[in-house]
């Protein structure tokens, strides 16, 4: 008997740039797991800082580690591509660089995958920390809540689209897959930066999921990162404005049609309204009367109006984006746009989403209050 068949090899996948600070206590998670048949990939895509000597410091320590230098940067979706593609494993994970995982993290969620061979990937709920490493026990509990996954119990998925597309519960970082399941052709460049959800969705057409209710991984959470900044709404906002589009047009989606229309409305309105605080009027107009057509949200309409004003237009965009983010906001619009805009009528209870439905409360996560890297 082999020992693949005994312990399955897994792949943890670590695609990483600039990023040598954090890059040690991350190798040291994935070393530390009690599923000790192991490659860790490092995807370095053409890092100028002090990367590959950290690597080069952790491979003469375990032979596990494998190092991958990309002589240029290819950017997120093609680091991501060919991490799985070099991967060698029966299952795979995709860690982020400034992130953690637990060490039972792949013991856990292999569980279930060995036990049902229908299953493309199980997913768990995790922790936040800030930059220093320190664990937020208050920001975890929201985040938890906030993408919907305190509404989850144990056990493979009936819902696999809704909780994946929709409700957006399952966190990449926090996901083992089935490696013969995924193609990494499901990665595509004009995903951009919503390549996590388009690959989520591929995967959906292969197979079902399996969610297991433990913190088993730690996200660094840093304000003012690039998911908040100009550039990633000009990266960020196509690759959702394509996936939006495909999930529409899409017949195996069809039930959720509504909710994909106003998700695209405000995607083509917060796009096109950036477009036009950069100048670019006749590129906003075009997105904004797309938006207008799907579902006419106010913003879109005066972004609208202010692409026929030419520079006073671009000015007054840029107040208005001023004023709006001084303004307080509901913390579920960006996830869940349609929610108080469509008449929704759930066909069941949240927590019957799940297959193995648990008649007891909600998973209550130990708290300890120890920094974590």
């Amino acid at each position: 008997m082999s020992q693949d068949t005994i312990a399955p090899l897994v792949s943890v996948i670590i695609p990483t740039f600039n990023r040598a600070q954090f890059l040690g206590r991350t190798l040291e998670s994935a070393l530390a797991q009690t599923h000790s048949h192991l490659e860790v990939l490092v995807m370095d895509d053409g890092s100028a800082d002090d990367t590959p000597n950290v690597v080069a410091r952790y491979q003469e320590q375990d032979a596990r580690i494998r190092y991958v230098r990309h002589p240029e940067n290819l950017g997120l979706v093609r680091n991501w591509k060919a991490g799985i593609a070099a991967a060698t494993g029966s299952f795979f994970c995709i860690l982020g660089d400034d992130d953690s995982l637990e060490p039972t993290f792949v013991e856990e969620l292999l569980a279930p995958l060995q036990a049902d061979p229908n299953l493309v990937l199980s997913f768990c709920d995790h922790w936040i920390m800030d930059h220093a490493g320190t664990r937020l026990l208050e920001r975890s509990r929201e985040n938890t809540s906030y993408w919907r996954r305190d509404q989850l119990r144990r056990g493979a998925l009936t819902d696999f689209f809704r909780i994946a597309l929709i409700d957006r519960a399952i966190f990449i970082g926090a996901t083992l897959f089935r490696r013969d399941f995924v193609d990494p052709g499901f990665l595509e460049d004009e995903a951009s930066a919503f390549v996590d959800v388009w690959m989520l969705y591929h995967c959906g057409q292969q197979g079902e999921g399996y969610y297991v209710p433990a913190r088993l991984c730690t996200c660094r959470w840093q304000p003012g990162g690039v998911s908040r900044s100009w550039k990633w709404r000009m990266y960020g906002f196509p690759g959702e404005i394509h996936c939006y589009r495909h999930f529409l047009h899409d017949p195996a989606l069809q039930k959720y049609a509504d909710i994909f229309r106003v998700r695209l409305s405000h995607s083509l309105t917060t796009y096109g309204n950036t477009l036009l605080s950069l100048g670019h009027t006749q590129q906003a107009r075009a997105s904004l009367r797309e938006a207008i057509q799907l579902h006419a949200l106010w913003r879109a309409r005066a972004g609208y109006a202010l692409t026929h004003l030419g520079p006073v237009g671009t000015l007054a965009s840029r107040w208005l984006r001023q004023v709006r983010r001084s303004l307080p906001t509901r913390s579920d619009v960006p996830n869940y746009p349609e929610k108080g805009v469509l008449d929704l009528s759930p066909s069941g209870k949240e927590q019957m989403n799940t297959r193995t439905v648990s008649s007891a409360a909600p998973p209550v996560y130990s708290d300890p209050a120890i920094p974590v890297s």
